[in-house]
């Protein structure tokens, strides 16, 4: 079970980071217009949004039919399908992840100007050269914590020129690859033993912030729905 969720999370990651790194947005911005220093909208009026108890609703309903279908014999038959066609993953699921966040900082190395992701621009050519060096750290276990904690440096450097809400979208998923950077050469099996609990967390916080992030600044979601409905 673990397992699955740790395949399932990885792999959905592994798609957030490869799309980040080829878009020149993020989230809703990905398809919208966006201006990144616009300010949220009020929590009262996103209360007051039927859109938004809609797809509380539908959370809601998804992830009990899902559950009601994981407990069943059926699910059991696909944690076990999932566990044997993944076992030769699991088995090297360290390199996994590495590979794929080393690969990401070289992207963004190459997109050049930016701090962590796309959207967030900076004129300092030498943000730059500090993601290539994180991308290089990240090979060797040695230096690996040092990879986290420049991630750590990159996203307080972005606060001087975004607004905090934005750098929200990164805080939980940077601070889950973080954490696990800086957990896995650790010595200490029992720090260690949570550097997937860490990412985990990281990359659930970001996607529910990243959807929260659709009711606060409706004008960049909505012409979406409409357009799909056309």
């Amino acid at each position: 079970m673990t397992m699955v969720w740790t395949l399932g999370r990885g792999a959905i990651f592994t798609g957030a980071l490869l799309f980040a790194s080829t878009s020149a947005q993020a989230h809703v911005k990905w398809f919208a217009p966006y201006i990144v220093g616009a300010p949220p909208q009020s929590l009262s009026i996103v209360l007051k949004d039927t859109w938004f108890w809609i797809g509380i609703a539908l959370v809601v309903v998804f992830f009990v039919l899902t559950r009601l279908v994981e407990i069943s014999p059926l699910g059991n038959r696909v944690h076990d399908a999932l566990d044997r066609s993944t076992d030769v993953l699991w088995k090297r699921l360290d390199d996994y992840v590495r590979v794929t966040v080393g690969a990401f900082f070289v992207a963004i190395f190459s997109v050049g100007g930016v701090y962590l992701t796309p959207d967030l621009r900076t004129p300092a050519e030498w943000v730059s050269w500090l993601q290539l060096a994180i991308a290089a750290c990240i090979f060797f276990r040695k230096t690996m914590p040092l990879a986290g904690i420049g991630i750590l440096a990159l996203w307080l450097l972005a606060i001087r020129d975004y607004d905090l809400f934005h750098l929200f979208d990164y805080l939980a998923l940077g601070a889950g690859v973080a954490a696990y950077l800086i957990l896995e050469p650790s010595k200490n099996e029992n720090l260690r033993s949570h550097r997937f609990e860490a990412l985990r967390w990281g990359l659930a916080i970001a996607l529910m912030w990243s959807s929260l992030e659709k009711f606060a600044y409706p004008d960049w979601f909505y012409p979406l729905i409409m357009e799909s409905r056309s």
